[in-house]
């Protein structure tokens, strides 16, 4: 039966107000089915993280939502696309983040919308999303978007006014489209799933329908919705499945201009290789998603036509290594201003978060987007040092995430505060993402001696400790290791503020080579040698001097472009060091060679109570 052609009744017209009441309830629901959306991901690649990406995407929809008072449905529309487009993570997210796009498009600056001015702007929200893939595929989210609009469609051509009845016979469709996809994706057949993204865009339609029976009771997540978020009776059949793509990172950025075209932005990535390419947004923001092995080619190839930001590269082949991993009670992660010998990250399951480097208006990822030879090599060429920065709390949050769906207990070890605000950026994206499962530890240690108090929590993690166990053997760690450093040339130090001009002065009036240390949390002098010979020897004869109290002791020989001298002091610790098990040599990142230089050499020590790892 048709509604009353009354004008006046609300199940004929949708306002600002029952629209952001409407985008809540699906959000929520989404949100809430994070943990389920992950677990059944194997499409393009099975990274596991579809959950989490449209769990940051619609995060920015409900924010928005609820944050913006008053306004009409044409201008709810267009706060909400600009946040997602800004949101926006991964495949699905930024096809999310179109269909909204597409929806303000259609909409324009209507303050209401009926039945037949809605099923026109979701098919014409559905045509948008689809431009937005460089190469479209059935059996995704796509499908299900495109045959949930369709059913609109019929449903007002059809003459149906009411609104609740419309959605309803959309939301039907939409439901038998997901559960068509393995029958048109054969990934998904073998593993026994439907499309992670589509399932999620039917989530948010169930949110919706939630609120068309319960109304404004749908806003409170019940604790039996709670309970099923993490539930979920997908068993994924993952040795059917191979990674899809060739490439290693998934990489995203936002593009800001006054006049961009997507079909301009496709084209000028359309010689890089790479694949699963999405540009979705409108003329003054656009969100580009892609696979590829060099991250910073995507960024700079873009950086003609508008102003790159949020940039991200998550490494898809440690995202697939950890979801074929057993389960274990604690994982850990840190930053990568730890200097983690090369293989130890992968070897021992450390999920490493990238410290962000700045050469002016350059952006850069430590170790992603910035290897350490060409940031010596800018060094080298110009003293004058970029900035470091700590990774943003959206970076945590999201290897936090990822992770969690892995173990019980996340333990994060952290650069020191003294020196970084990386441990505050960590501890902020635990208290968002963690629920209490996330515990953020303060070295109070640098580079080497980070990376060694990390390799130690993850040996006892990897050994299937628990919670309790991991953090008295970090604890432990803490109190016995130490870094120490050699710094040739302190023009790099005086550069960047972190060393007094004086000190340099004298240095080069002596012919002194200065030695540091952590102390408190910081680093600091504490000696230097005089004259340029021998001087790697000569430092391994200070550290040495320092090793007491252990009968076995191992460490890393961190260097900044200088493998030779590194390889000198290592073989001379070995010499020295009675009990010196192993010696690992890595070369320092941005958090260390940014401030001290090329040249600069770094041992991190650690004794060994037990009988061994």
């Amino acid at each position: 039966m048709h509604a009353s052609a009354d004008p006046s009744d609300p199940r004929l017209r949708l306002s600002g107000s029952r629209l952001k009441a409407a985008l809540i309830a699906g959000c929520r629901r989404v949100l809430s089915r994070r943990d389920y959306l992950n677990r059944i991901n194997v499409f393009p690649v099975p990274d596991g993280d579809t959950g989490s990406n449209l769990a940051f995407t619609l995060a920015a929809v409900l924010g928005s939502a609820r944050r913006d008072r008053g306004g009409d449905v044409g201008t709810v529309l267009r706060q909400v696309a600009r946040e997602a487009v800004d949101g926006a993570r991964g495949n699905s997210g930024a096809i999310f983040a179109q269909f909204f796009q597409g929806l303000a498009d259609a909409v324009g600056n209507r303050r209401e919308v009926d039945a037949g001015q809605l099923a026109v702007a979701a098919q014409s929200a559905a045509q948008s999303a689809r431009a937005c893939l460089a190469q479209p595929r059935e059996g995704t989210i796509l499908s299900v978007i495109s045959d949930f609009a369709s059913e609109l469609r019929g449903q007002a051509e059809r003459g149906v006014q009411d609104l609740g009845a419309v959605f309803r016979a959309a939301l039907q469709r939409a439901r038998a489209s997901l559960a068509a996809t393995p029958q048109q994706l054969p990934v998904l057949r073998a593993a026994g799933v439907v499309d992670a993204g589509a399932a999620g865009f039917v989530d948010f339609l169930e949110g919706v329908d939630d609120l068309i029976a319960r109304g404004r009771d749908a806003l409170r997540l019940p604790p039996e919705l709670r309970e099923f978020a993490g539930g979920g009776n997908a068993e994924v059949h993952l040795e059917s499945v191979e990674t899809a793509s060739p490439f290693r990172y998934c990489t995203e950025c936002s593009l800001t201009g006054s006049d961009l075209d997507p079909a301009r932005v496709r084209a000028a990535l359309s010689a890089l290789a790479l694949d699963s390419l999405v540009v979705a947004g409108g003329r003054d923001r656009v969100r580009v998603h892609a696979h590829i092995d060099q991250p910073n080619r995507l960024f700079e190839a873009l950086a003609g036509l508008g102003s790159v930001s949020q940039r991200k590269a998550d490494d898809m082949q440690a995202q697939a290594r950890l979801r074929a991993a057993p389960f274990q009670p604690v994982r850990v992660v840190v930053d990568s201003a730890a200097d983690l010998p090369p293989g130890q990250a992968e070897l021992l399951g450390i999920t490493v978060v990238p410290v962000r480097v700045n050469f002016g208006d350059e952006d850069f990822m430590d170790r992603i987007t910035l290897a350490p030879a060409e940031l010596y090599a800018r060094l080298r060429a110009d003293p004058t040092p970029p900035r470091t920065s700590q990774p943003p709390p959206g970076d945590f949050r999201r290897a936090y995430e990822l992770v969690l769906a892995h173990c019980r207990d996340i333990v994060s070890v952290s650069l020191s505060s003294q020196v970084s605000g990386t441990f505050q950026a960590a501890a902020t994206a635990a208290r968002e993402a963690g629920a209490g499962r996330i515990h953020v530890v303060d070295t109070l240690n640098v580079s080497a001696g980070q990376a060694l108090v990390a390799i130690r929590a993850a040996e006892v993690a990897a050994a299937g400790a628990d919670l309790t166990g991991v953090q008295d053997a970090v604890r432990t760690a803490m109190a016995g290791t130490r870094t120490y450093g050699m710094i040739p040339d302190l023009r790099y130090g005086v550069a960047g503020g972190r060393l007094p001009p004086l000190l340099k002065r004298i240095a080069d009036w002596f012919g002194l080579t200065l030695l540091v240390t952590d102390r408190g949390g910081k680093v600091k002098p504490f000696r230097a040698l005089r004259g340029g010979t021998a001087l790697a020897e000569r430092f391994a004869a200070v550290v040495a001097g320092r090793a007491r109290g252990a009968d076995r002791w191992r460490a890393i020989v961190g260097h900044c472009d200088a493998p030779d001298q590194a390889a000198t002091l290592a073989g001379a610790l070995r010499e020295r060091i009675p009990g010196l098990d192993t010696v690992w040599v890595t070369e320092n990142g941005p958090a260390i060679g940014a401030h001290a230089g090329p040249g600069t050499l770094v041992v991190g020590l650690q004794p060994l109570a037990d009988p061994g790892p």
